[in-house]
């Protein structure tokens, strides 16, 4: 059988990478004595998938996966063993069983919703913020990616669906970014925060944390909501 099932990020292992934070999943699972279902060949592992991997230094509510089993277990046992075996910072949640033909999770994501919280050097008031924010939206958005045939201009304004801006409170301000995440790629957050700062001649520390994950419009997992 299979579930699918988010895991929570939180800051305290923000900075710790994809990899291991599948890893410690894995660990988790076994320590809580879950029947696990494992791949053939000579380095069998656990048939464990993921929609999109967190990027190191960004927290998160809702990374979906997929755990198969090679006996029953229901979404409620799942979570609170799992749970009961997690280290701090790493949690699960939202765990349902995953209906016949359903998919890959990868394939059906669309996008992904990010709170930002930044600590600038100095104060930048709410109205700077939002006209630099409004000019940058206006047009193209345009950064070096690095790709395998070398670093190319990319125009990463077609990725944003919406941008709405916080609390502004002196040299801290918050930010709420929406943007297509699928599997083929999607947002890079950090890319546009940092072209955010270049354009207001400004500097600042800044968080993310992945707040929402949307998929297709099946009906079973979250998906845009309607404006």
């Amino acid at each position: 059988m299979k579930l699918i099932a988010a895991y929570h990020k939180g800051r305290e292992i923000a900075m710790i990478s994809h990899l291991d934070i599948q890893r410690t999943l894995q660990r988790a699972f076994r320590r809580a004595g879950l029947p696990l279902l494992y791949s053939n060949g000579f380095n069998p592992h656990p048939q464990l998938s993921f929609a999109t991997a967190a990027a190191t230094g960004m927290s998160s509510d809702c990374e979906w996966f997929e755990v198969q089993f090679s006996e029953d277990v229901s979404p409620e046992e799942f979570m609170c063993r799992a749970n009961g075996a997690m280290p701090n910072g790493l949690s699960v949640s939202d765990a349902l069983v995953e209906p016949e033909g359903f998919g890959s999770l990868s394939a059906k994501l669309r996008a992904a919703e990010y709170r930002v919280t930044l600590t600038f050097t100095e104060p930048v008031s709410e109205e700077a913020l939002r006209a630099v924010l409004g000019d940058m939206l206006s047009g193209e958005i345009i950064i070096n990616k690095r790709t395998k045939s070398g670093v190319r201009p990319v125009d990463m304004r077609p990725y944003i669906l919406r941008v709405s801006v916080g609390p502004v409170e002196g040299e801290t301000a918050a930010l709420f970014v929406l943007g297509k995440l699928q599997a083929d790629g999607g947002l890079r957050v950090d890319a546009f925060i940092d072209a955010l700062l270049e354009r207001l001649d400004a500097h600042a520390a800044y968080e993310i944390h992945r707040t929402h994950m949307y998929f297709a419009e099946d009906g079973l997992l979250p998906r845009l909501p309607v404006e």
